[in-house]
């Protein structure tokens, strides 16, 4: 191997390690104090494998948000690519948003470490995929023309946050709140017929 190729890890290790993640993701749900020997247990894998691949709780954390993050930016990937009519795809756009964000609650308690990892500039940077869909959307006339796209995209930003508030504060279910998010989300955005 030369020297400037990146060193890559073993497949068994890769397995550990997306192990130990999917576990702490669960346990944590669970149990917001879960300790790094319950997550060990709950992975399959020894501690000392734990600590190989996260020497501290906050090492962990930080792969736990990379995890969400990817979830969530593979999500604004499928919006992108969603080759059904808008009122299907925002429909369906916020059933799945509020469902990851009542999957990821747990992480509301890690709110300092998580404005760290995420700045706004990144998490609006991250959004673009949606942006880039309500602008397509706008231009094929699916959307209400008397609305910019990067305005409806700040409203869908809004809509969603406070919609994942209901789940996270208890006052809806997410089936509820994301129901609720996509015919609000269709009834604001798609142009009449």
């Amino acid at each position: 191997m030369a020297e400037d190729e990146p060193v890559r890890p073993r497949a068994d290790a890769r397995r550990n390690r997306d192990a130990v993640v999917a576990a702490a993701i669960r346990l944590l749900a669970e149990d917001p104090d879960a300790s790094m020997r319950e997550i060990a247990d709950a992975s399959g894998v020894s501690r000392m494998t734990v600590y190989r691949h996260f020497p501290s709780r906050e090492d962990l954390l930080r792969a736990v948000f990379a995890h969400v993050h990817d979830d969530f930016a593979a999500l604004g990937s499928w919006i992108v690519g969603a080759q059904a009519p808008a009122e299907e795809t925002l429909r369906r756009f916020a059933r799945e948003i509020v469902a990851r964000s009542e999957h990821y609650r747990f992480l509301t308690g890690y709110r300092a470490l998580a404005d760290e990892i995420f700045n706004d500039e990144q998490v609006i940077a991250d959004a673009d995929d949606v942006l880039v869909w309500l602008r397509a959307a706008h231009a094929r006339g699916e959307l209400r023309a008397e609305l910019p796209p990067d305005w409806q995209f700040r409203m869908l930003r809004g809509l969603v946050t406070a919609a994942c508030e209901e789940v996270l504060t208890g006052r809806a279910t997410a089936a509820e709140s994301g129901g609720l998010l996509g015919e609000t989300l269709v009834a604001a955005l798609v142009a009449p017929r």
